[in-house]
């Protein structure tokens, strides 16, 4: 159980990292089809900033 809590946020923060190269690829490429609608993109950034925070807080305590 204690390997889950250790590795649970560092595999959150490469989710998200891989997440932000599918919106940037989106971004430069549309004709891919990654991201298609506006309010997914919306959704998706704020998914990005907020999962990234809270494994960033959880790596920073578990340092502690």
């Amino acid at each position: 159980m204690k390997i889950l809590k250790a590795l649970l946020p560092h595999v959150t923060i490469v989710l998200c990292i891989l997440f932000l190269v599918l919106w940037i690829l989106d971004y430069f490429n549309p004709m891919m089809h990654f991201l298609t609608a506006a309010l997914p993109k919306a959704l998706l950034l704020v998914f990005i900033a907020s999962a990234a925070a809270t494994a960033i807080m959880a790596v920073a305590y578990q340092r502690k």
